[in-house]
């Protein structure tokens, strides 16, 4: 009886209605439009409950597991927070001796939002008086840095006085903020492995851990370790309704004990300053290692460099000297530079020679003066090979690397008359298998990978054909050959400690503060070398004979058993050369081993050798005097 009756008029346009849509489906009437279906009443309700479910998943997520977060964030929004930097973790010697200080110092922080007004000048007057700076200016500075910042420092490092006046008077708006400020102990002698920090710049605030204030290790040790130096930043709120007990106190970076040996150090840094000074000389690189592990004991470039200067910025003078210096002593040339092995490559030289079977131990050449070779484009125009210097009698490979004859390893790299020689594709691949061409991986940031020249490249980038004189300048390290001084140490290490290239590494552990092991850098093999047991020893043999009776007599004196290889490299013709000298002691169990570079000496006059000799003497006098 209270059902609605529904008609359909005939006379009428509109043939449908509203209600007539939602007929059932089952309508005789034919010619109606087809009604909804359920199932599209049933999508709408499913739609609906995921809508709900989702917000109130994500509404019960933020309110409940993101609380923390979004109250961190609320608070943040009503309060003017302010990023305290923390100290850097410290950096020791493999002894323990401190290395760099962090020295506390006291900044000036203004809220702007607290000085501002007529009501408030009484404070700034205040703030002035304490400074005894002159009110007016004062006045001044505060109102235009309040303009555009939320908080800005007034002064730095204000001593004890300020401190203790701003605490008891308590001027509004104005903060006293800890921080510390970075020293470097002995600054010259060890910013070739330190480096420096400087100032963050735009780059680096993309990084969501730095903030304006911070500082950044910018080369060096600073800079490879700058994560677990850094620290965590420690926060002030300055809010009425903030509660100081949700005031934040930084943390402090990790310590990091190095391998470097600080009198070592000193010492290498001392003997190859002041050979260069003597020489009038100013470029130079050298690196102690111990052969059993890679670890490296000292390092240093020169010209060296103050990384002081750059904790309380640069000046004009500073830049120049720094960055518009044709000597570049932000560059570390152990790692970094590209230099001619000169002879120094000669006992890689007699390893690929034995291991190819060129030459035996006993085989000899007669003579050590000069090579001729025929001119394939001129017959009456023969190319001549020299000696460095002329001597004669018969040469082994023992006596050849101990007087460093180059005819030999001319002969035995490119070959002569019915000697074959190792030719240029052994020669490179034998390079290449010991990483010639490659970095090391030393903890050190800028490390550069050395080149080996085959015929290939030469074809392509000049356009030319390889020579057989090509190879014989490679087989005497000259050419386009090119090593870091980091590299040959590591390959000389390796023949003294029986044919092992270890990762080179400057870090040795860290620690917390009170110098407990939090981690340890292990040891790490890179390679073997590809030579037999008994070749290896053979050429260690080989290189203590330089010592005894060759071009290394210098080291005699020694109170251990030493081997060692003299290098010269022409950088000019006739005019520039680089001195190089490689050895290791002691010769039965290796615990050290040193190269020396010397750029642009106008001849050899031993000035590498006798860096290493002294200080090696210094080093194993210390050494016996201590068993």
């Amino acid at each position: 009886m209270f059902k609605k009756e529904y008609k359909i008029s005939l006379n009428n346009d509109n043939w449908v209605t509203p209600e007539e849509t939602l007929i059932d489906s089952g309508s005789e009437h034919s010619d109606l439009e087809q009604p909804i279906s359920h199932n599209i009443f049933q999508l709408a309700f499913l739609i609906s409950v995921i809508s709900l479910g989702l917000i109130f998943a994500f509404s019960f997520k933020i309110s409940i597991f993101d609380h923390s977060e979004y109250a961190r964030l609320a608070l943040e929004n009503k309060s003017v927070n302010f990023f305290i930097p923390p100290p850097r973790g410290i950096i020791f010697d493999r002894l323990g001796k401190p290395l760099v200080k962090n020295i506390s110092n006291f900044d000036l922080l203004v809220i702007s939002k607290e000085v501002r007004g007529e009501a408030d000048q009484i404070e700034i007057e205040k703030a002035a008086d304490i400074l005894k700076v002159p009110k007016n200016e004062f006045h001044l500075f505060v109102d235009e840095k309040s303009k555009d910042n939320a908080v800005f420092f007034a002064a730095e490092e204000l001593n004890k006085d300020q401190v203790l006046n701003f605490r008891y008077l308590n001027p509004k708006g104005f903060y006293v903020i800890p921080d510390t400020e970075r020293y470097y102990i002995d600054s010259h002698q060890l910013s070739s492995v330190l480096g420096f920090i400087g100032k963050v710049n735009k780059e680096d605030l993309n990084d969501d851990y730095y903030k304006p204030t911070d500082a950044i290790g910018r080369l060096g040790v600073e800079a490879q370790y700058e994560e677990l130096l850094r620290g965590e930043h420690g926060k002030i709120f300055f809010s009425k309704d903030v509660d100081e007990k949700l005031n934040m106190d930084p943390l402090p970076g990790q310590n990091l004990v190095l391998n470097i040996d600080y009198d070592l150090q000193k010492k290498l840094y001392n003997e190859l300053y002041g050979t260069l000074a003597a020489a009038n000389l100013s470029r130079g690189a050298a690196i102690i290692q111990n052969p059993q592990n890679g670890q490296v004991l000292a390092l240093v470039s020169l010209p060296s460099y103050d990384n002081n200067i750059f904790i309380s910025g640069l000046s004009k003078n500073d830049f120049k000297s720094l960055f518009e210096n044709k000597l570049r002593p932000l560059f570390n040339r152990v790692i970094s530079g590209l230099y001619n092995p000169g002879s120094t490559i000669k006992p890689l030289l007699g390893l690929m020679t034995l291991q190819e079977n060129i030459f035996k131990p006993s085989d000899t050449i007669r003579d050590c003066i000069n090579l001729t070779v025929p001119n394939p484009f001129d017959e009456n125009a023969p190319y001549v090979f020299n000696n460095w210097r002329e001597e004669k009698g018969l040469f082994n490979l023992r006596k050849a690397i101990a007087n460093s004859c180059n005819i030999y390893f001319f002969i035995a790299g490119g070959g002569f008359g019915d000697i074959p020689g190792l030719g240029i594709e052994k020669i490179a691949k034998y390079l290449m298998s010991v990483w010639a061409d490659k970095t090391l991986g030393i903890d050190l940031p800028g490390e550069a990978k050395g080149f080996v020249p085959t015929p290939d490249w030469k074809e392509d980038f000049r356009g030319e054909p390889w020579y057989q004189g090509d190879t014989y300048n490679v087989s005497i390290g000259q050419g386009d050959l090119l090593v870091t001084p980091l590299w040959l140490n590591s390959y000389i290490s390796a023949i003294a400690n029986g044919g092992t290239i270890y990762k080179p590494q400057i870090g040795q552990r860290v620690v917390d503060d009170k110098k407990n092991d939090i981690k340890v850098f292990q040891k790490e093999e890179l390679l073997k070398l590809p030579f037999r047991n008994e070749i290896i020893s053979e050429i260690k043999s080989d290189m203590e004979e330089t010592v005894i009776s060759g071009t290394a007599k210098l080291l005699q004196n020694l109170p251990v058993r030493a081997g060692a290889k003299t290098g010269t490299a022409e950088v000019v013709k006739g005019r520039s050369n680089n001195a190089l000298f490689a050895a290791f002691a002691p010769f039965e169990n290796p615990e050290i081993s040193i190269t020396v570079l010397i750029e642009d000496v106008a001849t050899n006059q031993g000035l590498a050798i006798m860096v290493a000799d002294n200080v090696l003497k210094w080093y194993f006098g210390q050494t016996l005097q201590t068993q």
